[in-house]
C-alpha cells in the first residue's frame, strides 16, 4: 500500500491584483482537501498575499505581462511555500528594524507590518536571485482540523 500523495497547490499567476483571489480560493480549496484548520488556511493566505501584493505594487517597473509561480505544498511537518517570478530583486525576510505596534498612533509609519507578518509567521524561509529569478521559500508550522482525516488519493494537486 503507498503512502497518500502529498497535497499540493501549482499555479501560475499574472501580474495583475485580481489574481489573488484566484489564488486564495486555490489555498482555500487546497486548505479544505489537507484538511487545515482554518486559522492556518488564513496564515497561509496572508503570507502569501501580503508576498504577492507587494511583488505587483514594487516588483515591476514596466507595464508587461510577468508570470509568478505558486508551489504548496502540505507536508508531514509543515506547510513549504515556494514563489518564483521575475519581478526586481527583493528578500521580504531579511532583518528589518519591526515596525511600532504600540497604542501611540502618532508614532506608527506607513509599511512594513504585512512583511513582519509574514518573518513571525515563517518558521524557516530562504530566498535567493540568479538570472533575473527569484525565488522565495518558506516553511510554515500547521494544524489539522480536528477530526479531519488523512487526505485522499487522486484529490492531490490544484489546477494551473
Amino acid at each position: 500500500m503507498s503512502a497518500a500523495p502529498t497535497p499540493e497547490l501549482e499555479l501560475t499567476l499574472r501580474n495583475a491584483r485580481e489574481e489573488i483571489s484566484r489564488l486564495a480560493a486555490a489555498v482555500e480549496a487546497l486548505g479544505a482537501r489537507a484538511g487545515l484548520s482554518s486559522l492556518s488556511t488564513h496564515r497561509l493566505n496572508l503570507v502569501l498575499e501580503e508576498i504577492i501584493t507587494n511583488t505587483l505594487a514594487y516588483g515591476y517597473p514596466d507595464d508587461g505581462e510577468h508570470a509568478l509561480r505558486v508551489r504548496v505544498a502540505v507536508l508531514d511537518d509543515g506547510i513549504e511555500l515556494e514563489i518564483r517570478d521575475d519581478a526586481r530583486p527583493f528578500d521580504p525576510l531579511a532583518d528589518r528594524p519591526a515596525p511600532y505596534l504600540g497604542p501611540d498612533l502618532s508614532r506608527r509609519r506607513p509599511g512594513g507590518l504585512g512583511l513582519h507578518l509574514v518573518r513571525r509567521l515563517a518558521r524557516e524561509g530562504r530566498y535567493e536571485t540568479a538570472g533575473g529569478n527569484n525565488r522565495l521559500i518558506i516553511k510554515m508550522d500547521k494544524e489539522i482540523e480536528k477530526g479531519a482525516s488523512r487526505p485522499t488519493p487522486g484529490a492531490a494537486r490544484g489546477d494551473d
